[in-house]
């Protein structure tokens, strides 16, 4: 009984070496590679949809032009279409018989998000979970997570082909490693600091040593005082001032997919203007921690010559 229990393992040891010195080769199509590790789960209905347009149109922004910043309406799915992009950048793909090399593949990416870094570590819990179900590659190998993630922890995951994706929160402190070919910045214009432009900084130039790497911004707008509206306003100025490509997503582009007509309506009439028209429209109208508009305050050269003045 021990010796066949033995030579089962043995068989299945061999099996699982001989699997993993294969290439997992997946669709070069965004769609596809979607459907086959799982498209995304609707939170109404938790009925798994396909890639919708404006969706697939993040992607194509980040691959054709590597710098994107996305100002976008809050409840879209932006953040999950991120972690995907990341991870169909993580895998080889195959386009009719021409092997197409994953452009993450054995390089890091950068995941900076909220200001604590539990907050940070809900995005590596979120992408871990993208292959939970496992999938069928391109030359019809099955694998499952364990297959793909080879070692993780509440911060990173390294996958299988030696690509690891870590999360940072966005403190003054952040720096990142080496060889960094993606930095993805989520709620860009949300970090809770008198001068965020420290953490751009501070992050900007680990791509540096990469042709082509990536670097996402994506945020909800939140007022003009922050670095997120300062590149938005510099991708639109004639002739653009910053490398950065603007996508612009607004709550109409998810009407009957992700949002409900009737909910955005209700919403119109109970929050005010201003609110929904940053929180959905991507207007930049009012911080979340200021008392007054950037319109409303008035600039005076007019000098001061008694604390009665001020």
């Amino acid at each position: 009984m021990g010796t066949r229990s033995s030579r089962k393992q043995l068989e299945s040891w061999t099996k699982n070496i001989a699997k993993k010195n294969q290439q997992i080769l997946m669709s070069n199509s965004f769609e596809e590679f979607n459907r086959a590790i799982g498209t995304p789960k609707h939170p109404n209905t938790g009925i798994r949809t396909d890639i919708f347009d404006y969706q697939l149109d993040y992607f194509n922004a980040v691959q054709a032009k590597h710098k994107v910043i996305l100002n976008k309406s809050r409840k879209i799915g932006a953040t999950e279409t991120g972690l995907r992009i990341i991870a169909f950048n993580c895998f080889d793909h195959l386009e009719g018989k021409t092997v197409i090399k994953g452009r993450y593949v054995g390089h890091r990416v950068m995941i900076v998000a909220g200001n604590k870094q539990n907050v940070a570590n809900g995005f590596i819990r979120r992408f871990k979970e993208l292959f939970d179900d496992g999938f069928v590659d391109m030359n019809g190998n099955s694998w499952t997570s364990k297959d793909i993630i080879l070692n993780d922890s509440n911060s990173s995951v390294e996958l299988f082909n030696g690509t690891v994706i870590a999360a940072y929160a966005a403190s003054e402190s952040v720096r990142g490693e080496a060889d960094v070919v993606c930095v993805f910045m989520s709620e860009s214009a949300f970090i809770n600091l008198n001068d965020d432009s420290v953490v751009y900084k501070a992050v900007r130039p680990n791509i540096s040593n990469i042709q082509n790497a990536d670097f996402i911004l994506e945020s909800t707008p939140n007022g003009r005082s922050n670095f997120f509206y300062d590149i938005w306003d510099k991708a639109h100025q004639e002739p653009p001032t910053t490398d950065f490509f603007p996508l612009f997503q607004p709550y109409y582009v998810a009407i009957g997919k992700l949002l409900f007509a009737d909910d955005i309506e209700k919403m119109k009439n109970e929050y005010s203007e201003d609110f929904f028209q940053q929180e959905y429209e991507g207007l930049f109208t009012t911080g979340a921690n200021q008392e007054f508009t950037e319109d409303e305050i008035v600039k005076s050269n007019d000098g001061i010559d008694y604390f009665v003045d001020i």
